[in-house]
This record gives structure tokens, sequence and C-alpha cells, in this order.
């Protein structure tokens, strides 16, 4: 496979996807309870939700909404934190550490409400994730979550290596792990329903604006973009992997990496009964792990981790052509259709971060892969926060900006990390 032939082939999403709402540029001075930075999951479910409760909100997004990672990721809708409940114990006490994994747990089904409360068109799928065992060692990590996931009561379901090549269609996997609470959509789709609902709830979106300045303004926050500004009580900064110089030291609390992806045209009958027959979206054990899917259309879409930046390499789609290959090798010569990669913002921790980094402004990063159910419940997290609401159900810490140390040599401290990742996914070792 030629990595090179298929730069510029573009989204599968965009090419795909369902209007959007028309939105203005903000062009004059206006007023809201709350500005917030972002149209993305974040943004919008905050909006959303405020919205709901009465709070005046104004959204400001630099480009068209989806543009940035909620319209490129992979769609896969996953449950839950990746800390376990007695990592989060130990950090933030039992009490809280329950809700924390309460909230994680369910975070899939706040998506799938908020698609059925406002009629969000986004080819929902809801057929489960299921975690391929690359190793017997990886298989022994999943068994032992299986008995952590059952003890809470979720449904899911431990497969053996033959159970697991009928249900993927692929013998690459000694076991796994389907986890039947989470499912699929189209992103940019999603993200656009967010938008329409929001404004039909009263919120304002302004798109193709830019943010060029933001001050503390006798008692408020003064937010400059594109033409005009916004002056509100509250701001949030939901740019996630985006995030730029606009608040100092927030984009040093994350790493930014590159998630790149393709898809087929839609797949030929047989080749959709052989290719994921219980059509879950699928990713494995390895820290550098592929995950893929058939989508509503019959399309196979596959994603791999990337290098740093906004374009994908030839070097890596060719990666991840050879990575369906080994697992799917009926697809012959198949034509890879669209090629395109987004950021995602990863934590040392693996957690999302909510900072208040200064009195009013709030801001959340980290979703570190899982940014479809996370980013969507962080919203109501958000909206809790930002209209003094104490819900216990919606208990997040907000917890102070932390620099990733040797931030400014990141480039070549994550092809360290990539090479350290892959030595450790040969071994055997479990993420």
């Amino acid at each position: 496979m030629d990595g090179a032939a298929l730069l510029g082939r573009g989204s599968l999403w965009s090419a795909t996807a369902t209007p959007g709402p028309e939105l203005p540029a903000l062009e004059d001075a206006v007023t809201a309870d709350v500005a917030i930075v972002g149209g993305g999951f974040t943004g919008l479910s905050t909006a959303l939700h405020l919205a709901e409760r009465g709070v005046r909100a104004v959204v400001v997004e630099a480009r068209e909404i989806g543009e940035g990672a909620s319209g490129l990721n992979g769609g896969q809708v996953i449950p839950g934190l990746k800390r376990s409940r007695e990592e989060l114990a130990q950090r933030f006490g039992a009490e809280r550490a329950e809700r924390m994994v309460a909230l994680g747990d369910g975070a899939a089904a706040r998506v799938y409400d908020l698609i059925a409360r406002h009629g969000i068109d986004c080819g929902l799928e809801r057929n489960g994730w299921f975690r391929g065992a690359h190793s017997p060692m990886a298989m022994a990590y999943l068994e032992k979550t299986h008995k952590e996931m059952a003890a809470r009561g979720i449904d899911a379901v431990l497969v053996d290596r033959a159970g697991t090549e009928r249900m993927l269609g692929t013998d690459q996997y000694v076991g796994g792990l389907h986890d039947r609470r989470a499912g699929a959509i189209q992103p940019l789709s999603y993200v656009r329903g967010l938008a329409r609902a929001a404004v039909a709830q009263g919120a304002t979106i302004f798109a193709r604006s830019p943010v060029t300045g933001l001050k503390p303004q006798d008692g408020k926050w003064r937010v400059t973009a594109g033409r005009g500004s916004v002056t509100a009580g509250q701001v949030l900064l939901a740019t996630g992997a985006y995030t730029d110089r606009l608040w100092p030291g927030l984009a040093q609390t994350f790493i930014g990496v590159q998630s790149a992806q393709m898809a087929t045209d839609p797949l030929s009958s047989n080749l959709r009964a052989s290719i994921l027959p219980c059509r879950a979206v699928v990713s494995d054990t390895r820290k550098l792990s592929n995950y893929f899917r058939v989508d509503a259309t019959g399309r196979l879409v596959m994603g791999g981790r990337g290098p740093l930046g906004d374009t994908p390499s030839p070097s890596t789609l060719a990666a991840i052509a050879r990575a369906a290959e080994r697992r799917f090798p009926m697809l012959g010569k198949i034509t890879w259709k669209h090629a395109w990669c987004g950021r995602i913002d990863m934590t040392l921790d693996e957690m999302p971060r909510i900072h208040r980094p200064a009195p009013g402004l709030w801001t959340v990063v980290g979703y570190n892969g899982r940014g479809i159910a996370l980013a969507s419940t962080m919203g109501a997290v958000m909206a809790d926060k930002l209209a003094g609401g104490s819900d216990p159900a919606l208990d997040f810490p907000d917890t102070p900006l932390a620099t990733v140390p040797f931030h400014a040599f990141r480039g070549p401290g994550v092809a360290g990390a990539i090479a350290w990742y892959k030595f450790r996914d040969a071994l055997g070792f479990a993420a």
C-alpha cells in the first residue's frame, strides 16, 4: 500500500455527514452568563445543558462546527474512565472515586439520551466495544478487568479464541472482552446535531470567529473573537487538543498526538458477512492499538496513532493499511477511499482534567481517545459547575494546572515513548 497515494482524500465523515445549522460569525459586542470557547463535543454539550437550565450561553468557534477533533475522531462511543476505582480512591478518596466511576460508566448512556431527546440523526449503532487480547498475558488482564466489571453489574462478556474469531472475522486475537454498553456514531453528524439542539434550546453559537483575546474586565471576562466580543461572568475554554496560547500554561498540561484513519467504499455483501459480523467497535490490548469498525453504510474504518502534527504521513497510512490486511486478508487489494487525521489530548495519568486557573475561568482537557462519551458527559458536569449546582451524580474534581515535564521536548519524547510501547506490545503486555 502506497501511503502517499492516500494523502488528500479527505474525511469520510465530512463526505457523509448530515448538514449543520447555519451559524453567523461574531461581529458585535454581546453579553452572556457563560462564554464558551470551542464548538466541539465539550463546548456544545455544556451550552446545551446550560440552555436547558435557563442559563445564557454563547459559544465561539474558530472554524466551522466539527472541524476540530470532534468531527475527525473514530466515532466510537466507549464508556468508562481509564483509571480503576482503587487508583481513583487513593487520589480522591473512596466516596468521590465511587461517584467518578459511576459517572464514567454512564457516559455512553448519556450520549444515547442526548441523541434520543434531541432527535440527532447520526447513524447510532449500539453493538458494543470488543477489546481483543493480543497475547495470553493480555487475556489474563482482560479476565481481571471482566471480574471488576461484573462486580459493578456491567453488561460485559469474556470471549474465548474461537468466539472472538466468529465475532470479528479474524484469527489475530487469543480472546477478548465484549462491553455491550458501547456503540458507534457518525461523529460529525453528532456534533452538528448537538449544535442544532443547543440553538433550539436558546444557546447562541458563532462560527468562523477565532478568539484573539481573553481578559478580566470589571468583575467579568471579555472574550475578543472575530470582529466582536463576548462579555460574560464565566468562561469555559473547551478547545481540547487544539488548545493554543490563549491561557498561559494550559497547552502544556497535555501531549497532543495524532490519530489517523482510513475508510473504504461500502464493502461487498460477502465481505460484510465475514468482516466484523458482530458489528462492534474494536480495539485491542496493545498500547499502540489499531481501532476499527464497519460503519452504518458498510465501510471499513481503520485507525491508529500517528506522529505529532495535523497531516497523516504516508508511512502512518501504509502501516494502518497493513494492519487491516493482517487482520482481514480477505480484503485483497481493497481501495481505501478516504484518509484523514485529528488530534488527541493525552494526559500523563490518562484522566480528563478540569481546571479553574482563575476566578470564573474553567478549562477541560484530556479525554485520551474517549472523547465522544466523556466530552458529552463533561458538558453536563461543567454546566452543573457553571450554573452553581451541586448534583452528586455529576461530581468530578477540578485540579490545579500541572505542566507536563519537559513539554518543550515532546517531539523526541513521543518518539521515544512510541518505541518503548512497541517493545512492550511485542512482549505481550496489556496497555
